[in-house]
């Protein structure tokens, strides 16, 4: 299990190096550790579903974006798997849809996440967002 233990301590260092600074001035020292702590406790399989949800998120958006409509039932279903992905990083109880739009936010409104998402789809970020936000709007009225 070594090697996957690798592959955390990796992602914690990444993740310092590129967003550490900007995550605790924006949410806390607090809930930038406690992130840590979910990751670097992650059971390989507790892993595997993230990838899984992850994959399957991608997959979807590829299919979505081109239609452009982020309110359909297929849209909707991409964005409550995308919050189950987003969950496996957060506290327990930590998912609200005010949390989750705001995760999906950074989407469009940080260049690095925005590549990201146009990488997969043309669109693919303001798509993703759109959807969350619609999603989170049906779920807490």
């Amino acid at each position: 299990m070594g090697n996957f233990e690798d592959i955390k301590k990796k992602m914690i260092e990444e993740n310092e190096e590129k967003y550490g600074k900007e995550i605790r001035e924006e949410y806390g020292e607090d809930v930038y550790e406690t992130s840590n702590e979910i990751l670097s406790g992650l059971t390989e399989e507790q892993w595997n579903k993230s990838e899984q949800l992850r994959v399957q998120v991608e997959n979807m958006l590829k299919e979505l974006a081109p239609t452009g409509d982020c309110s359909s039932v297929q849209a909707m279903e991409m964005a409550k798997l995308h919050g189950q992905w987003a969950s496996c990083f957060w506290p327990d109880g930590m998912y609200s849809p005010e949390a989750h739009t705001a995760v999906a936010q950074m989407y469009v409104s940080d260049p690095r996440f925005t590549v990201y998402y146009e990488t997969i789809v043309p669109g693919g970020a303001e798509f993703l967002f759109n959807a969350v936000e619609n999603y989170c709007k049906s779920i807490s009225e």
